[in-house]
């Protein structure tokens, strides 16, 4: 109660800018990705109120548009609606997150194994590569979640499969989330992640689909693994 009461209290629209949505392009999936990322990125934290009239006044849309976002918020179990409450952001949720990363473990080790069989222009991740390094380097943890994002989906379109990682999005909300959680609270997190970013691409150059399977999945599944309340974790980012 008490944790719902405080985020109320909070001008919690504040975050959200009208701005940001361009008029011409239609104007659900970008409400949709607005919210989505308030929410992984905690500026919606866990129990913060979504309030259709408000929403809708703040960013200056009408509801049928924001309706159609919080359905699909909704149905990725990033908001939840509590009768006498109303819809409020969801709580971090282990078993959806689990169930995220298998899923996603099967999909991107099938990216990486099609890319190691058929090869591509090492060229074409260039950018990519330079981008990450000096975000890594500066611990710009939201600038390398965003960098992170296009690498996978990039890889995904290299491999001829760019629906593959729609269809992990479409499920990774709360991997998302806990993703962020370990960028921001962990000093250099994303050096780790730029590491297997590397040892990946490497392995899919030299033609070892194995190897990249292995690298990719132990890559996914790191957002289980990496603790600080684990003794040892420091290693990973050294």
């Amino acid at each position: 109660m008490n944790n719902v009461t405080s985020v109320s209290t909070v001008e919690i629209y504040d975050v959200l800018d009208p701005d940001e949505i361009d008029r011409i392009f239609p104007i659900a999936p970008q409400v949709y990705g607005i919210l989505r990322q308030r929410i992984v990125d905690n500026r919606m934290p866990p129990g913060a109120p979504i309030g259709e009239s408000t929403l809708a006044l703040r960013l200056k849309i009408s509801r049928t548009p924001l309706r159609a976002a919080l359905q699909q918020l909704a149905k990725e179990g990033m908001i939840v609606t509590r009768p006498q409450v109303g819809s409020v952001v969801a709580q971090l949720d282990a078993a959806r997150m689990e169930e995220a990363v298998v899923m996603r473990a099967a999909l991107e080790t099938a990216v990486v194994r099609r890319l190691a069989e058929r090869g591509f222009d090492q060229q074409l991740l260039a950018r990519s590569f330079a981008e990450q390094e000096a975000a890594a380097e500066a611990d710009d943890y939201a600038s390398f979640f965003s960098l992170d994002e296009k690498f996978h989906a990039k890889l995904a379109e290299l491999a001829g499969l760019p629906n593959v990682w729609a269809a992990i999005q479409s499920v990774k909300g709360h991997v998302d989330r806990q993703r962020y959680k370990l960028m921001a609270g962990i000093p250099f997190r994303s050096k780790r992640a730029f590491r297997d970013h590397k040892d990946i691409i490497r392995l899919i150059l030299a033609g070892d689909a194995d190897g990249a399977e292995q690298a990719m999945c132990a890559h996914v599944n790191s957002v289980l693994e990496m603790n600080p309340s684990t003794p040892g974790w420091e290693k990973h980012f050294q």
